[in-house]
């Protein structure tokens, strides 16, 4: 009777420890009640034989680990489950890569990850690289919360780590994976044309998170330069990082991502580059840069001395690079303002960021054989009712394209009303992709045969009604000024109509012979 009893309790105590055991994992593989097994990866490129631990959030104590990463630089950690509830800080030390830039074998230093409590209770991956390093290390050192952390690295560099991505420098991963092995590489070559040596990576970083900890890269810790290998963080080491991701993309041999320049933008807008003689300094308008009419100043300062660096001969070299092609646009005559200071004005054709590119813009000081800086401003897109630009077009006025020829475009920007009565333009024409010189009377333009001829003469009007045109005032540098309009209300949308006439030609706005409406361009405007 006692074991027929027995037997009957354990096929009853069977099906219910069946079931304790197979809720004993959480979210990840498990080898026992209770754990979730997280893997992941440690980039700087791969970095085989590192030693990975778990750590509490002030790093003070172990909660899983070490183990050890593989040749691939993965790993896999065990961790318990009432662990995964706290915030935690992945840290691997030791081990070595081959860094891609130098194609150097290197000893690893630290990489970090810090981890949010019950972040990975759905996906329990953590990868380890760079931009990660420089977020835990904010937390941990510098008093940040992760949010504020991820914040502020977001601000200097562009985008948000994340560290459920594993980094894969291959043109068949992912695009995140593919991004963020390029970011991650970047700072290998951000570690190279700083001109440290590959294992000075991880001062780098360090000294990044120090410099970060007052909420902006520029090399100083609130007013305390940063120190870095013998010397200090560099004040523009925001834009050599945007000239490092930018050189990278272009160096196939170390980047195998494939990524074109629509997938990563965008690129942090750096306001500060420095040349061997000069400090050239964006300062942005009262707008920031968008489509259409963007004015701004360039203050350049002797680097010898701090003094003001004027009577310079400046110039603007706009680009706008896209996965399979690049193009300028127009650019406005600079002026020297004699104290340093040099106003300047870009008509940006098209917007930047993530499906189309990033515009970078050449400061060049003393010609093409002088000394250039290199910004990379974020160009929004144009916002609101108002029309910043209107194209007309050609109809026997050709030029070469790269399919063959095209009819010309004459690009007309918003210059801004004056009151009520006064509309302000800015016309410019293309001859190529790279050139869209200003057009006033007495401009020299090239047809399709690359002969040269003169617009003379030209004839601009405008009108709010469609019938009565008035003359347009020629300002010369391609400015024109429509004075005495009628119609137009403060705070009411209106429409103005302009039309042009170059050298007897009718420019419309689809380049066939001017009937109705496509012989004027419109815009609408809010005095």
């Amino acid at each position: 009777m006692k074991l027929t009893r027995l037997f009957f309790v354990g096929l009853v105590l069977l099906p219910i420890i069946a079931l304790l055991h197979a809720c004993g994992g959480s979210g990840g593989s498990s080898g026992a009640p209770g754990t979730t097994t997280v893997t992941g990866s440690v980039f700087a490129a791969p970095v085989a034989g590192a030693t990975v631990v778990v750590l509490n959030s002030s790093g003070t104590t172990t909660i899983a680990g070490p183990v050890a990463t593989l040749s691939d630089g993965t790993y896999s950690v065990t961790i318990s489950d009432a662990s995964l509830a706290s915030d935690l800080i992945f840290s691997s030390t030791g081990g070595t890569f081959t860094d891609e830039v130098t194609a150097t074998v290197t000893s690893a230093g630290t990489l970090a990850a810090y981890v949010a409590g019950g972040s990975l209770n759905s996906v329990p991956s953590v990868n380890l690289d760079p931009a990660s390093t420089i977020v835990a290390d904010l937390v941990r050192s510098h008093g940040k919360t992760l949010s504020e952390a991820n914040t502020i690295f977001s601000g200097a560099f562009g985008y948000t780590p994340d560290i459920s991505v594993a980094p894969k420098n291959a043109s068949s991963a992912s695009v995140m994976e593919r991004l963020a092995a390029l970011r991650a590489i970047t700072f290998s070559q951000l570690t190279k044309d700083l001109s440290l040596s590959p294992n000075q990576q991880f001062d780098l970083l360090t000294a990044v998170a120090e410099d970060l900890a007052d909420g902006t890269l520029d090399g100083k810790n609130i007013s305390n330069p940063v120190s870095l290998g013998t010397g200090t963080v560099c004040e523009d080491i925001q834009n050599k990082f945007d000239q490092s991701l930018v050189g990278l993309m272009t160096n196939t041999a170390v980047n195998l991502t494939g990524l074109t320049a629509d997938q990563i933008s965008p690129l942090p807008f750096a306001k500060v580059a420095l040349t061997n003689s000069y400090r050239v300094e964006y300062i942005p308008g009262m707008m920031a840069a968008a489509q259409g009419k963007t004015a701004f100043k360039i203050r350049i300062t002797n680097r010898s001395d701090d003094s003001p660096a004027t009577g310079l001969m400046v110039s603007l070299m706009p680009m706008m690079n896209m996965a399979a092609m690049g193009h300028s646009t127009p650019v406005d005559t600079i002026t020297d303002n004699g104290d340093g200071t040099y106003s300047c004005t870009v008509y940006y054709l098209m917007a930047s960021g993530p499906g189309m590119g990033y515009w970078d813009l050449k400061v060049m000081i003393g010609g093409m054989m002088g000394e250039t800086a290199t910004f990379y401003p974020a160009v929004a897109m144009a916002m609101g009712s108002t029309t910043v630009r209107a194209t007309l077009k050609g109809q026997n006025d050709i030029i070469s394209s790269m399919t063959g020829t095209e009819k010309r475009s004459y690009y007309l920007f918003n210059g801004g009303l004056t009151g009520t009565t006064v509309f302000n333009l800015f016309i410019a024409a293309k001859e190529s992709m790279m050139s869209f010189p200003a057009v006033s009377g007495g401009t020299t333009l090239h047809d399709d045969t690359g002969t040269a001829w003169t617009v003379n003469p030209i004839a601009v009007s405008a009108s709010t009604d469609g019938s009565t045109w008035i003359a347009a005032a020629d300002n010369t540098g391609g400015h024109w000024s429509v004075s005495g309009l009628s119609g137009l209300s403060s705070g009411v949308t209106g429409t103005i109509y302009v039309k042009m006439n170059i050298n007897g030609e009718d420019k419309t706005t689809n380049g066939n012979a001017a009937s109705g409406t496509n012989g004027y361009a419109s815009f609408t405007v809010t005095p």
